[in-house]
């Protein structure tokens, strides 16, 4: 039997998504790995059925207060039993083997975790650029971005899990200390590239109708802003506001 691997989704008021970026999910874990999965919903205080729906689906819920979404993937982290950690966003598809992908990388000793290639569910020149521009640029500079990222359990809790100072851009500060973490145990930092096998989608709907164009020069710009604005909730509307 495989390691077991604890998917967690940070939740704000998605009902309209909950459900598909679930079943993705419990395909993925059902049909493409063969060691247990548990998938916990975090339900960060939604308004609407955010939290009804998952638990009606066979999800774990888990209940957050403070709408932050480092507070959000903590909690559900701390909930966890899995040996690994996968964190998804809650309007993100996983299709194909991208969790055995994760098993393969973190049971080989030799990584303690890392991210993976995204697309982003609109067309056009937007969706090319982030998927084969973007993305490469971030490979190469071993950077992962929110909506995917995993890492082995017990070194996320050695390095203090997410750093809820941050509103945004937490995904970033936690990946710079488990890379330095495994610096210390001789182990990378992996970056999961496209492959026709295993794809993961996400949502484009914060970025108008520039889509992955937008979404691509805002990640750029969270990167740009780090620790200078992403510890002020007013100043990370963009992440927030849509959702409330």
């Amino acid at each position: 039997m495989k390691p077991s691997i604890s998917v967690v989704i940070p939740a704000y008021n998605e009902a309209k998504y909950i459900a598909e970026t679930y079943k993705s999910v419990f395909i993925t874990a059902t049909a493409y790995y063969e060691g247990h999965v548990e998938i916990i919903v975090v339900d960060n205080n939604s308004t609407d059925k955010t939290g009804e729906i998952a638990s009606s689906l066979g999800a774990i819920v888990v209940f957050e207060e403070k709408n932050q979404i480092a507070r959000a993937r903590n909690a559900g982290a701390k909930k966890a039993t899995g040996d690994y950690l996968v964190f998804v966003d809650a309007d993100t598809l996983l299709i194909g083997d991208i969790l055995d992908k994760v098993s393969t990388h973190l049971s080989s000793g030799k990584v303690i975790g890392g991210g993976a290639w995204t697309e982003p569910d609109s067309k056009g020149v937007g969706y090319y650029l982030f998927k084969y521009g973007i993305n490469y640029l971030l490979a190469i500079k071993n950077i992962t971005v929110g909506p995917f990222l995993y890492c082995n359990r017990e070194a996320f809790f050695r390095v203090g899990g997410f750093d809820e100072s941050y509103y945004a851009g937490e995904e970033f500060t936690l990946a710079r200390r488990l890379k330095k973490e495994g610096k210390k145990e001789n182990k990378s930092w992996k970056i999961i590239r496209y492959h026709s096998g295993h794809r993961i989608i996400t949502s484009s709907r914060r970025f108008g109708r520039f889509g992955g164009l937008e979404m691509a020069f805002k990640n750029i710009h969270l990167l740009w802003q780090m620790d200078r604005k992403l510890k002020q909730k007013s100043q990370c509307k963009f992440w927030y506001d849509n959702r409330e």
